[in-house]
């Protein structure tokens, strides 16, 4: 070795030569940073601490839960989802029954009104032919004529409308009534129930044989008026006894209603009373006798001398 080489250098600590301090040479390994963020977590995965989320089977991706993806705690979920433990807006919570469903469209009090509006004429029409049918002659008997007065049976019925009222409303028979009779219309409605209704057609005046005139007066039912069936047959009732009147009742349906049907017939008047009830759904519904009872009160709040 020639005195005049530089002597070779020594393996530094890091595997190099020693590096100057001031200059090249390898410089030693970077030390984390303490106050530096640890790496991000992928989106979709799990932070530090939790269970990774385990596929379902047959390779399907992991099941939610039951109400999605929640935000993280302290933010709000996004613009129409609902909050966190809540059903999606419009729908019942759990454990909650759902909606009722809507009313049904058919509304039954106007066709109650219908049929006692409709059963009215009829009825007087029944009246009108039966009268003609009697033969026109009072026999001397005392004359009665006949009034819708605003209240019936000690104020279970109030009036509704009367003779002229229905009249203005194109409701009349009165062309249809032989000389010498009138005729008398009014429907009434149940004070504790506006679903019952009561129509009131009558005559009076030259009556005739009061046996033929109830005989004309259930024809009209009897014959399929308004598409009436007689569920029941007539039946005599005298409420008040042998001093009363005798009232005559049958049962018929009309629309799938079921109402009781009364007829009195004197020699200077007659007329015939119909109950529609929106309850009266069955013919076991229908309480024949107290309707009984019901006509003969009106009969007497009915009949007026002339």
């Amino acid at each position: 070795m020639s005195f005049n080489q530089p002597p070779p250098q020594q393996p530094g600590p890091y595997g190099g030569g020693q590096p100057n301090p001031y200059g090249g040479g390898q410089q030693p390994p970077q030390q984390p940073n303490p106050y530096a963020q640890p790496p991000q977590q992928p989106q979709g995965q799990p932070g530090y601490g939790y269970p990774p989320q385990q596929p379902g089977p047959y390779g399907q991706p992991p099941q939610q839960g039951p109400y999605g993806q929640q935000p993280p705690f302290g933010q709000q979920p996004p613009y129409g989802q609902a909050p966190y433990g809540q059903a999606p807006y419009g729908q019942p919570q759990y454990g909650q029954p759902p909606f009722p469903p809507p009313p049904p469209a058919r509304n039954k009090n106007k066709l109650i009104a219908m049929v006692a509006i409709g059963a009215v004429v009829v009825i007087g029409g029944g009246v009108a032919a039966a009268v003609l049918l009697g033969g026109g002659d009072s026999g001397g008997g005392q004359a009665m004529k006949l009034v819708t007065p605003q209240t019936l049976d000690g104020g279970t019925y109030t009036l509704n409308a009367d003779t002229e009222r229905l009249k203005a409303q194109g409701k009349s028979v009165q062309g249809s009534m032989p000389k010498g009779a009138t005729s008398v219309l009014g429907q009434y409605q149940r004070a504790d129930s506006p679903q019952s209704l009561l129509s009131f057609s009558g005559a009076y005046g030259s009556i005739g044989d009061p046996a033929k005139v109830k005989d004309g007066m259930f024809k009209g039912f009897e014959r399929g008026a308004m598409g009436a069936n007689v569920t029941q047959k007539r039946q005599k009732f005298t409420p008040d006894g042998s001093g009363g009147p005798t009232i005559e009742c049958e049962v018929v349906k009309l629309s799938g209603l079921y109402a009781p049907a009364c007829v009195w017939a004197e020699k200077s008047d007659a007329a015939m009373v119909l109950a529609v009830d929106q309850k009266s759904l069955s013919e076991d519904s229908v309480d024949i006798n107290a309707f009984a009872k019901t006509v003969a009160s009106i009969y007497k709040d009915t009949r007026k001398p002339a």
